[in-house]
């Protein structure tokens, strides 16, 4: 192809980008030459360069472009999927991943920044706002892939390899990459909005005292590691383990509270075989409420109002347990009134569930039967909400007892 015929290829690709994607090019090719391609995307502070065989080869395929979900955007022979680490932003973090590139058979797989066709999407869907920093392409890294023919992987090896990928960049730069998703413009303009709007139009700085802050425990750290997880598989398991953490407490709380109250039964009962025996029962009750399958039981129960995030199950669990509960399954359990009974019966199928969800995640999948209670990964969005609340429950409750129970 000679230079006349690149310059032409060029601007017609350019003119595709202006007339679809919003994004132009003051380019003059006559002075600048054919080195970098720069275009300039909507709200990007400055315009972005490609080489040009990197830009021809983006456009070659164009035509195929799509959207594939929340992270990947790909043509015929690119694919290209938001990455992310635990450093966002960070140029060292950065360009150590750049370092490294995996080839296949026919495609090569490498991390790119300013990727080209995250920036397209975004550019054509408007989703990005310089008033609030959000730029259609730049703060974004992407795993590459880029098939060298026309035969393409399936489904699900290219996952398979995207995942391979991560984990070894992963264990080569020390932390976790992962799959990320498009900052949503809209959604960061709003909140930013209320927060103004709740502020007022004066910078203000509200004090807190450090004497209302919650104590130092274990159970903190715990949770704010578990609102740092991006998977919500993890960020799950992360949020049981704030349950066993604080187990042992529920259960000698428990404890403490039916060895007093058998003991007060001394003066008006005899001491015989079916009062002690009662005592080694308490004992027995105080060993199993902190065994994997009666842990979650005793929390719940003791510590947790689950009526105000019922909602936040699957709606097939949700129909199930009021059926469960005799109540019509369009009532709103958190007005319905509920006996003693009732209530205890709602608290033991949550936590069943939970239990059930926790299992499912943990064991292997080869060898863990379904009991049919367990939460989908789908389901893990909603439901991490409630483990969130019952995190925060146990904060609170944990904060309210003496210092020989608090953990």
């Amino acid at each position: 192809m000679s230079e006349k015929e690149r310059i032409e290829l060029i601007r017609k690709y350019l003119d595709i980008l202006e007339e679809h994607y919003n994004i132009t090019s003051n380019q003059d090719f006559e002075v600048d030459g054919l080195e970098y391609i720069c275009v300039e995307m909507p709200d990007e502070v400055e315009s972005i360069a490609y080489e040009q065989d990197q830009f021809l080869d983006y456009m070659s395929d164009i035509s195929s472009f799509r959207k594939m979900n929340n992270s990947t955007v790909r043509t015929k022979h690119v694919r290209q999927t938001i990455i992310d680490t635990p450093r966002h932003g960070s140029e060292y973090i950065e360009k150590r991943l750049m370092q490294y590139a995996y080839r296949g058979n026919n495609y090569e797989v490498r991390v790119v920044n300013q990727p080209f066709l995250i920036g397209l999407c975004n550019s054509k869907e408007q989703n990005c706002d310089d008033n609030y920093f959000i730029f259609p392409c730049s703060g974004y890294l992407a795993i590459e892939l880029k098939y060298s023919d026309e035969n393409k992987l399936p489904k699900e090896e290219e996952e398979s390899v995207i995942e391979r990928v991560l984990y070894d960049l992963t264990q080569k730069i020390g932390m976790a990459v992962y799959v990320s998703t498009f900052i949503d413009a809209n959604e960061i303009a709003s909140q930013i909005e209320e927060e103004y709007l709740s502020v007022g139009e004066e910078d203000t700085v509200e004090v807190i005292e450090t004497s209302s802050l919650h104590k130092a425990s274990g159970l903190l750290n715990l949770y704010r590691q578990a609102k740092e997880i991006v998977n919500p598989e993890i960020a799950y398991l992360h949020y049981y383990k704030m349950i066993e953490h604080v187990s042992p407490a529920v259960a000698k709380k428990n404890a403490f509270a039916n060895i007093n109250n058998h003991l007060n039964l001394a003066a008006s009962v005899p001491r015989d075989y079916n009062y002690m025996n009662t005592m080694l029962n308490i004992a027995s009750q105080y060993r199993d409420d902190q065994k994997d399958d009666f842990l979650m039981q005793s929390v719940i129960q003791t510590c947790i109002d689950v009526k105000p995030t019922f909602h936040c199950l699957p709606e097939n669990l949700q129909k199930l347990i009021k059926h469960n509960l005799n109540i019509d399954e369009n009532a709103d359990i958190e007005t319905v009134a509920l006996d003693p009974s009732q209530e205890k019966s709602l608290k033991r199928q949550v936590a069943n569930i939970l239990y059930a969800t926790r299992n499912s995640i943990v064991h292997a999948k080869a060898n863990y039967v379904p009991s049919g209670l367990e939460c989908t990964v789908e389901d893990l969005g909603g439901v991490n909400s409630m483990m969130d609340s019952i995190a925060l429950t146990l904060i609170e409750w944990n904060e309210a007892q003496p210092d020989y129970l608090r953990v």
